[in-house]
């Protein structure tokens, strides 16, 4: 609510008046104000109490200026499809609450080293000393700051987060569903089960193939739609958040769909001298894309580049109006500065400390490793065939539709010449959905933009096809995160174009405008509607059967704590690990057990369910984001020594080597290492601050050099 004022000045022009992104904004203001502040009072609650009261006297200013408040009904709808999201993830979250297994663990050690750190970048959890300047914490941040506004205990904030997450991405697809449609709430809920309900067809197929076959598979029922291009990771939002891995990019989804609120305002901002209403309009659009990059760097280049083309259609439309040639000129590049301007200098302290080691450059797709058709449209057939439909009707003559048809034939030779398949799909969508977005330039109305989403699609995924980011997953999988990270994207334009699309088609009668001759007659209109109802029903059996099969498999007793799970693994973990949690403040570094397997398992559990930096965490994942190989390997050794020497001056050498303050020995240390107890006993140097199954001692201060 308090943010309401500042998202219908960013908004004005949307039929919802922005209300749809306010809950978003205000999460996104409070994260940055609180982060910004964190370099002169320290990151605290005292200092998001601060970052509240200037939302709150920011919101106050322009609501006296301006008197904006939204009409009653738009605030109750968005209301209840916020709040039943919420709670309707929340009861999933309920029955799959533990943070346990795949990356759970990365997900909680950075939350919790989040929300204990005084300071940015916080301290990295799995490598004492470090820091996560390699990493885009942002997302974290944004969760993290009303966790510890309302001191929420960090292994429930987790399952909290992932509910609220998906509520905001749900209430923001709405919202860009109902401002396309100006103001139609049953495709606001269509865009909004599209981009979050919805799977893709290959949880029919693995239905079909599990339950009804019977054949024997290598996963989970859900885990093979996000593997359908072999060798990459094929997400989309429902299989993200029944995954439940609270990653940088579930948590990006909704700032993402601010943006893209914010782009459909100033697209929409007709006869409009300025593109922004006001400076406060374009500090505000300016944070929210600058934000993009220290949550999920992936995400900014795609929002940029669109911002351009928004910029480029509102200047284009001023000559149009005006045939002013200079001001356009002159108005497009400046606006294109500031704006780069102001969505980077805001942010330059995170640049400043930003040192990623993973990535190294950019590397060409080999043909064998190139998108086949059949997988595409396995991931993505609904949403072309919706968004095909919508735009070669607009082709109105038949000079232009053969022009296309030639355009399908040229895109299907360069593909079989150049061994890149997916040519003969995206270049005719890329070509038609860019000459429908110039068409559309003069009146800039919803099908410019929603043209224009479908072209970055198309790009995308032909990028995709051509190059990918070189990072240390070779072989095979080079192009895993490329395809991983993008096609995120495509996903959420796709959704977006396909249910605008159905309006489209819905609202017009075949023969109005266009050229609907090629939907005219009532058996291709069946037919039309046969395969739309077949391809949703089958798009239908992911999210139902996902659920059902994750919630039996976890077999969870319903909780909102994520560690619950702990009691009937290790009863001693679970009391130590919240003692640790209420007792131990600021990030001493602990000692837990370390092995050198990859990851995934238990160990480091107790630094990621704290956020206590630990000698070494999860090797190969610090290997990926760039340690030196030979440390992690040597720190790997030293922990290993700590546990098992009896010399207690070697111990405490390598304890000071790392500034350990406390070593944890449980059943796993006890399990991995001959642990030698005595030097622990010596009362000199340590001090037992807790005594059980697990006992936790403390280095005291005469013993540290």
């Amino acid at each position: 609510m308090l943010s309401i004022p500042l998202a219908e000045n960013a908004g004005n022009r949307l039929a919802d008046g922005g209300i749809s992104a306010a809950k978003t904004l205000g999460i996104l203001l409070v994260a940055y104000f609180s982060w910004i502040f964190s370099y002169i009072w320290g990151f605290n609650r005292v200092t998001i109490l601060i970052s509240v009261l200037v939302l709150c006297l920011l919101s106050i200013g322009l609501y006296r200026k301006k008197r904006i408040f939204p009409e009653r009904k738009i605030l109750l709808v968005n209301e209840l499809v916020f709040l039943t999201a919420f709670f309707f993830f929340l009861i999933i979250r309920v029955h799959l609450p533990e943070i346990y297994m795949h990356e759970k663990f990365m997900d909680s050690a950075f939350l919790n080293a989040v929300i204990r750190t005084s300071s940015f970048p916080p301290a990295d959890p799995w490598f004492a000393g470090g820091s996560l300047d390699f990493y885009y914490y942002f997302g974290y941040l944004s969760v993290g700051v009303p966790g510890v506004l309302c001191a929420v205990k960090p292994s429930i904030l987790f399952n909290l987060a992932v509910a609220l997450t998906f509520a905001l991405s749900f209430n923001l697809f709405f919202g860009i569903g109902y401002n396309l449609t100006h103001g139609k709430i049953r495709y606001g809920l269509l865009t909004a089960g599209f981009g979050m309900l919805l799977g893709n067809l290959q949880g029919l197929f693995e239905f079909v193939s599990m339950y009804v076959l019977k054949e024997q598979v290598s996963s989970m029922y859900y885990w093979s739609s996000s593997r359908v291009i072999p060798f990459t990771i094929n997400e989309f939002p429902y299989f993200t958040f029944i995954h439940g891995d609270l990653h940088s990019h579930m948590l990006a989804i909704p700032f993402q769909l601010l943006v893209l609120g914010f782009l459909l305002n100033i697209y929409f901002r007709k006869n409009e001298h300025s593109i922004f209403e006001n400076s406060l309009s374009f500090f505000t659009f300016s944070i929210a894309l600058g934000f993009l990059f220290p949550s999920n760097s992936w995400d900014f280049p795609v929002y940029f580049g669109l911002t351009l083309f928004v910029i480029f259609a509102f200047y284009y439309g001023h000559y149009i109006q005006k045939k002013n040639t200079s001001y356009s000129i002159s108005g497009f590049f400046s606006t294109f500065i500031l704006v780069s301007v102001f969505s980077f200098l805001p942010y330059l302290p995170f640049y400043l400390s930003f040192s990623p080691q993973a990535a190294e450059g950019f590397d060409f797709v080999l043909p064998e490793s190139r998108t086949t058709i059949d997988k595409f449209l396995i991931l993505f057939g609904l949403f072309l065939f919706l968004a095909f439909s919508f735009l070669v009707i607009r082709l109105d003559s038949g000079r232009k539709i053969g022009f296309f048809i030639l355009l399908i034939g040229g895109s299907i030779l360069l593909s079989m010449a150049w061994a890149i398949p997916l040519l003969a799909v995206l270049l005719p969508l890329l070509t038609l959905s860019l000459f429908i977005f110039l068409k559309d330039l003069p009146e800039r109305s919803a099908t410019g933009f929603v043209s224009l989403l479908i072209a970055t699609a198309a790009f995308l995924g032909l990028l995709c096809e051509v190059v990918f980011l070189d990072d240390p997953i070779s072989g095979e999988f080079a192009r895993m995160n490329t395809v991983f990270k993008f096609y995120i994207h495509l996903w959420i334009f796709l959704a977006i174009a396909a249910s605008y699309s159905y309006y489209a088609l819905r609202s017009f009668s075949w023969g109005e405008s266009g050229n609907r001759g090629l939907l005219k007659g009532a058996y291709v209109k069946r037919t039309w509607a046969a395969v739309l109802v077949l391809l949703v029903i089958s798009c239908s059996f992911f999210p139902v059967v996902s659920t059902c099969t994750r919630i039996k498999e976890m077999n969870a007793e319903p909780s909102l704590d994520g560690m619950e799970y702990m009691k009937e693994l290790d009863m001693g973990d679970y009391n130590a690990i919240n003692w640790m949690q209420e007792n131990i403040t600021g990030s001493p570094v602990i000692l837990e057990a370390a092995a050198d397997d990859g990851g995934y398992g238990y160990t480091s559990r107790v630094s990621a369910n704290t956020g206590l930096p630990t000698v070494i965490g999860w090797a190969r994942h610090e290997r990926f984001w760039g340690r030196d190989h030979r440390e992690v390997k040597q720190r790997i050794k030293d922990v290993r020594s700590i546990y098992s020497t009896g010399n207690e001056k070697k111990a405490l050498e390598l304890m000071d080597k790392y500034n350990v303050s406390y070593v944890y020995i449980g059943n796993l240390e006890r399990q991995t290492y001959s642990v030698k107890l005595d030097k622990f006993e010596d009362e000199t140097c340590f001090e037992p601050v807790y005594m059980g199954t697990v006992t936790i001692y403390k280095l005291k201060e005469i013993c540290k050099r």
